[in-house]
């Protein structure tokens, strides 16, 4: 699944594999304006807390607020409803039909319920006050770069909280069609919690499993950062009502507040997010932040799979590391850079060729050239002859119709021909010179073409394209 470098325990990057020319200068990575949110939970009940927290978070000027439940203390009733949450929130409300002042002209408050939500038959006073996506309970909604699951965790949801409810197969067909770079789960009761009413263990659904980034919850009157299997858990409880005691610490549990009410503050790109705890003093009280392996390489970007997977594999270490991991997905191949996948695809990712000694076998690739010894062990095993004239074109680009043969000859071996062609592709006739390995390789399930029934033989090869044909040719 998801490959992410999570910095509040730093990880360690692996050597670089450059596998480009060694002058070419990093790539700017460009990221649309961050998105801006806030996120409360167990607030509402009016009171100098619930004040303090609402200033705190207006302060950051949040282009959104979420909550974690528990939005109308103590019984859920529509008497108290609007003091407790439209007196401090109202203005980011629509549509706001309650007495604080103006609403929002569009919605931007997306609550959960709570369990205090419920105390009043059917939660009717919550799904009254605010308009909200589907059943109103639990919903679904895009903001930037990201893709909020709202859940409603309370035992007394007619869809059910058990992993294999109505309400968790929806989440997890959810999740699955999500496009969104990042999916984030909400909800009320916490899955993980340190504190006093503990973990929800009915609410430990497979979240890492079905495509969740991470998940927000309150119950908890606390803030707790816990880590598990490699998904950040936070339990943010302190927007106003009480705070509770900790007791033993959770396997995970990496963060643990409890000395004033808070509030989240989070931005987003695509491919970076930042999550941090505020106290109202105000102080930061904790800072974690999730990215994608590469900083140019969103998590909804097509190629995004095949390329975590080459890093996995240590096949790859990017194209750049300073300031930020790159990995250039549109930059072009070459055919220097081509030996030197070739051979970590055939050998595996620790694999060293030998020193050049008297030469590299090319005229073209003096023994001192950065790939000399991979170009030189390529040739060495069969994968090429060159480019021609006793020359290998190290630095020219590596086209499709050749990326066929290079990937074809490296997983049959040298000796290996293909069989003759029949014109599967549009733009590749019988009788081109590479129509049978294209062919071959199409059999093969590496590629489907370049699309509307074309290959586009003599299109360069990017490093994206790249990734996707190495770990299919190879199964990675």
């Amino acid at each position: 699944m998801i490959s992410k470098i999570r910095i509040a325990l730093f990880l360690s990057f692996c050597a670089l594999l450059w596998l480009g020319n060694t002058t070419t200068s990093a790539q700017t990575v460009s990221n649309p304006d961050p998105i801006r949110f806030a996120v409360i939970g167990d607030y509402g009940k009016a009171s100098q807390p619930e004040e303090d927290v609402s200033l705190l978070v207006k302060s950051w000027d949040p282009q959104f607020i979420v909550t974690l439940g528990d939005n109308n203390y103590s019984t859920g009733s529509a008497a108290e409803i609007d003091p407790n949450i439209g007196q401090y929130y109202h203005d980011y409300i629509y549509p706001y039909q309650g007495s604080y002042g103006a609403g929002a002209a569009t919605n931007k408050f997306f609550p959960v319920l709570g369990n205090h939500d419920w105390e009043t038959p059917n939660a009717q006073p919550y799904l009254d006050y605010f308009s909200l996506p589907g059943n109103e309970r639990y919903y679904d909604f895009i903001q930037g770069p990201i893709h909020f699951f709202a859940l409603d965790s309370d035992p007394r949801e007619p869809d059910g909280t058990s992993a294999s409810s109505t309400q968790a197969l929806w989440l997890k067909n959810g999740l699955a069609a999500s496009t969104s770079p990042w999916q984030i789960v909400l909800l009320h009761h916490a899955p993980y919690s340190s504190a006093s009413h503990g973990s929800n263990v009915y609410m430990q659904w497979d979240y890492k499993g079905w495509g969740a980034d991470a998940v927000l919850a309150g119950h908890d009157h606390t803030y707790e950062r816990i880590v598990v299997d490699d998904l950040p858990y936070f339990v943010n409880g302190l927007g106003g009502y009480s705070i509770y005691p900790f007791y033993t610490p959770l396997a995970g549990s990496e963060v643990r507040y409890n000395n004033n009410y808070g509030a989240m503050l989070v931005t987003a790109t695509e491919t970076q997010i930042n999550f941090q705890f505020w106290s109202r003093t105000p102080t930061k009280r904790d800072e974690y932040i999730l990215q994608t392996t590469f900083a140019d390489v969103a998590k909804n970007y097509w190629a995004w799979s095949s390329i975590e997977t080459l890093k996995n594999s240590n096949i790859t270490g990017g194209c750049v590391t300073t300031p930020s991991l790159l990995y250039c997905p549109a930059e072009i191949v070459t055919r220097a850079q081509m030996a030197v996948f070739l051979l970590k695809g055939i050998h595996g990712s620790a694999y060293t060729p030998p020193v050049v000694d008297a030469g590299s076998g090319f005229t073209d690739v003096p023994v001192d050239y950065w790939a000399a010894a991979w170009v030189k062990q390529l040739a060495l095993e069969g994968v090429t002859s060159g480019c021609g004239n006793g020359n290998y074109c190290p630095d020219e680009t590596v086209t499709r119709a050749q990326m066929a043969v290079f990937l074809l000859r490296a997983t049959h071996g040298s000796a290996y021909n293909p069989l003759g062609a029949s014109g599967v592709f549009n733009d590749v006739p019988i009788g081109y010179w590479a129509d049978r390995w294209i062919e071959q390789l199409a059999s093969e399930g590496v590629t489907s073409g370049c699309g509307l029934g074309m290959y586009c033989p003599e299109s360069p090869v990017t490093r994206a394209q790249m990734a996707v044909f190495l770990v299919k040719a190879f199964g990675l």
